[in-house]
């Protein structure tokens, strides 16, 4: 089928024509899109995703009729949510079709219905079928826009149990899209979330040219800011691995650096007005350095960015390449930095840069989370009353309770009375307890997301609340860029003040990366150690181990090599490398037998690295250890494990390898 104006009558015009040509993704998306087909969408940032499910989405809409939600678009984040608005207004307007959002900040209705087209987050989506499901009865298309942001995580099991429920309650199958500029496995993917999907893979990414930047202190990075600034960069996204940091460097380098007073701050501990003001005055300032974490990562509009500059390594390859792709997006160029303190932080970089390039994101494995079935169970107790076994069973996709296993379901609603979360109500009835019930009443039993406590930062002048932080230690703190003096201390907000010489307050914990063994193993074998081997060196005194198991895989040598030696033989570990007191050891024997007893015992760490999920203490343990284990990564550590061999130092670098202890 050929893209053009007659395959497209209502949207070519609005969508293409400014364009000479479409996107080697649209050409092949748009087709498969109008005939119906669950499609899957991966290719590059900026190649026109947007418009390749939007167009035909609204051909749809335009052809069986404007009725209430004819298409949801399920966003990430409320962020996205509200660019995906912005983005897409102008178009939706000159095609006659209603168009809005859904989030737990927006809800717009058009005429006491929904829009044609609206966009929502999974949590809005779980609030829609729970309180008002006839909403969604006419949905005819789902898009899962960003989908490699939520997959293997709790949300993106949330989403698989509500694609299911979406299509029981509709009145068609609706027809599904998903796109990703990042996918390590799209085929896995699409078994996932999609029927028989067609995969639309467009190979390459674009060229990148990346220098490298010595130092990371405010100092340094001023310094790096100045140079670039000098080579013409004008706006610049500096990447950090925490809140933390974003808030040192913002505050420190303001009005310390070439961009002056245009340095801004984004993180998610920051209030929604703030972020969407920073994200305002980034896009029109002429010149500015944003600091940002993750919050950054996705397709959000700032404007033209000249310059990616990371700080840090990020988690892993998937996030390096969302970040290298926030730059030059309206060309096919990506101009970056990386900032170094050690010759082993240099050389994971240049790894982790060498896996993007070829497309190997070097993710682990995937398991489902039962934690998520307790949320649903929970949604559904609340919603009708009561739960039932049989009402459970009904909103699980069938392959989600096969892999769960026989008599899952019934073992996780005891276990939830138990933990007083549901409260037997006999006949097989389970109703929610009183605390459940106000959190349904509040609207935040939707979310799968761990939620620790926070207190607000005032602007006492203003009354805006800044952001939210858990915990100040002295009396100045630096929130959104900004120093602030602490006026009042209550239980839920600190009312502050502008001042000077503030240090960052403490923020919400985003939970520690973890290293993959895919990746562990990339970078030990980039230095020199062979595949299937460990490499040996000996270092000051001590013995230094390079195995590359990745962050479990590491917690699961260092369990067998302190049974083996002695708790006092580790002197210092990664997830690379370990360094022991003594002489040259050997590999510890490793057994499936000696799985099993480790994740129990580490049970509660293990869940925290495999993102468990929030409502994970009203799983039965079995259930829990099971699952932590399919998604730690553990089968493939113990089968390499089981034929490796000691492989003596050659010619590995004694420096990087010193220095990958520390990463």
């Amino acid at each position: 089928m050929t893209v053009d104006r007659r395959s497209l009558p209502f949207t070519f015009g609005p969508w293409f024509s400014r364009f000479s040509r479409l996107t080697e993704v649209q050409q092949r998306a748009i087709p498969a899109i109008l005939e119906g087909r669950d499609v899957l969408m991966c290719s590059a940032t900026a190649s026109g995703k947007t418009e390749a499910y939007a167009a035909p989405a609204v051909e749809m809409v335009r052809r069986f009729g404007a009725a209430s939600a004819r298409v949801l678009v399920i966003a990430p984040t409320r962020a996205l949510v509200n660019d995906l608005r912005r983005r897409l207004d102008g178009p939706m307007g000159l095609v006659d079709v209603s168009f809005g959002r859904y989030t737990g900040e927006h809800k717009e209705w058009v005429g006491g219905k929904l829009p044609s087209v609206v966009i929502a987050t999974p949590e809005a989506v779980d609030s829609l079928l729970a309180r008002r499901p006839a909403a969604l009865r006419g949905v005819r298309v789902v898009v899962l826009d960003e989908i490699h942001v939520l997959d293997d995580t709790p949300r993106g099991d949330q989403l698989r149990v509500l694609l299911h429920r979406l299509e029981a309650g509709a009145d068609s199958r609706p027809q599904r899209v998903a796109a990703s500029a990042t996918v390590d496995r799209p085929e896995e993917l699409g078994r996932r979330y999609l029927a028989n999907a067609e995969l639309i893979v467009v190979p390459g990414i674009r060229k990148i040219f990346g220098k490298v930047f010595e130092g990371r202190s405010p100092s340094h990075v001023a310094v790096h800011l100045n140079e670039l600034a000098r080579h013409g960069i004008k706006k610049m996204l500096v990447f950090c691995r925490s809140r933390n940091q974003v808030e040192i460097f913002s505050a420190k380098l303001r009005n310390r650096t070439r961009f002056g007073e245009e340095i801004f701050a984004h993180h998610g501990s920051l209030a929604k007005a703030t972020r969407e003001r920073t994200e305002r005055l980034f896009h029109q300032a002429p010149a500015a350095v944003c600091f940002a974490t993750l919050t950054m990562e996705l397709g959000i509009d700032i404007g033209t960015v000249d310059y990616v500059l990371l700080t840090d390594p990020p988690a892993d390859v998937s996030s390096l390449m969302q970040r290298l792709g926030r730059g030059g997006r309206r060309g096919d160029t990506t101009r970056c930095g990386y900032v170094v303190e050690t010759e082993a932080e240099r050389h994971l970089f240049q790894t982790m840069f060498r896996l993007g390039k070829k497309g190997r994101l070097c993710a682990s494995p995937y398991g489902f989370r039962p934690s998520i079935v307790v949320q649903q169970a929970l949604v559904l107790a609340c919603e009708g009353s009561y739960v039932r076994l049989e009402d459970l069973k009904r909103v699980l996709p069938p392959e989600i309770l096969d892999e769960l296993g026989e008599g899952a379901c019934e073992a996780l609603l005891e276990r939830m009375v138990d933990k007083e979360l549901l409260e037997s109500a006999g006949s097989d009835r389970y109703v929610a307890s009183e605390a459940i019930e106000q959190r349904y009443g509040r609207g935040s039993l939707h979310s799968n997301i761990d939620d620790p406590a926070t207190v607000d930062v005032v602007d006492r002048i203003t009354g805006e609340i800044v952001g939210t932080i858990a915990a100040a230690d002295s009396r100045k703190i630096a929130v959104g860029g900004r120093d602030r003096r602490i006026v009042k201390t209550t239980d839920d907000r600190i009312l502050t003040d502008a001042a000077e010489g503030a240090n960052p307050a403490r923020f919400r914990p985003s939970g520690s990366p973890s290293v993959s063994f895919e990746l562990g193993r990339a970078v030990v074998e980039s230095l020199g150690v062979a595949t299937g081997s460990v490499g040996q060196v000996s270092i000051a005194g001590a013995t230094v181990l390079l195995h590359g198991l990745g962050t479990v895989g590491s917690l699961f040598f260092l369990d067998r090599l302190a049974k083996m030696m002695g708790a006092g033989a580790v002197i210092d570990s990664s997830p690379y490398a370990v360094s022991l007191a003594g002489g040259s050891p050997r590999l510890p024997v490793v057994t499936e037998a000696a799985v099993e007893p480790f994740i129990k015992d580490k049970l509660g760490r293990l869940a925290k690295l495999t993102q468990a999920g929030p409502w994970r203490r009203g799983v039965p343990e079995d259930l829990l250890l099971a699952s932590v284990r399919r998604g730690c990564g553990l089968d493939e550590v113990v089968g390499f494990l089981g034929g490796a061999r000691i492989q003596l130092g050659g010619d590995l670098d004694e420096g990087v390898v010193a220095g990958i202890l520390d990463l």
